[in-house]
């Protein structure tokens, strides 16, 4: 994923969570990113988390169909919900969106600022919620959560870096 340039307020208050450490959330920008990728929608109320797995499987399988990687070691997985549905991505950031393989989707993300947080015990969007609290920072809706993984070491939470887009003040 595109390198983020620090962009923390000196006013920032830090996450209050037992388990992430108060300099875990960083607020960030990030540059315009182009993605390609398999996509999965899913009601909450039905969701079979297997099909989710599934999805990675094939998308892992798949990747090297991709042009134009960026990073071939790191995959990134935006996603964004309402009430009923959510979607979520498996993508490689492409230097250009071109020749997009069948079954996948190709699509920008414009540059924004974001909160970042790698936590290493718990849920790391437990320990953004809370840092927005504290700084009276608001998740962009119409943005696109991220979760940035590594091919050979996707543990998640502790080797995963999440990103919520900030709606700008």
């Amino acid at each position: 994923m595109s390198k983020p340039e620090e962009a923390k307020p000196e006013d920032a208050k830090p996450a209050q969570s037992e388990d992430a450490q108060p300099e875990d959330v960083r607020i960030v920008m990030l540059p315009h990113r182009s993605y390609v990728g398999m996509a999965l929608t899913s009601a909450f109320a039905s969701h079979d988390p297997k099909r989710v797995e599934l999805l990675q499987k094939q998308f892992i399988s798949r990747r090297f169909e991709i042009k134009g990687m960026t990073d071939s070691g790191t995959y990134v997985c935006p996603s964004f919900v309402c009430e009923q549905l959510f979607t979520y991505l498996f993508c490689m950031e492409v230097s250009r969106i071109a020749d997009v393989p069948e079954g996948m989707i190709g699509f920008a993300i414009p540059e924004g600022r974001y909160a970042k947080v790698r936590a290493k015990h718990g849920d790391p969007y437990d320990a953004l919620h809370a840092f927005l609290r504290a700084n009276g920072l608001r998740i962009d809706p119409r943005g696109m959560s991220l979760e940035a993984y590594r091919v050979h070491n996707p543990k998640w939470p502790d080797e995963v870096d999440v990103y919520v887009p900030l709606l700008e003040t």
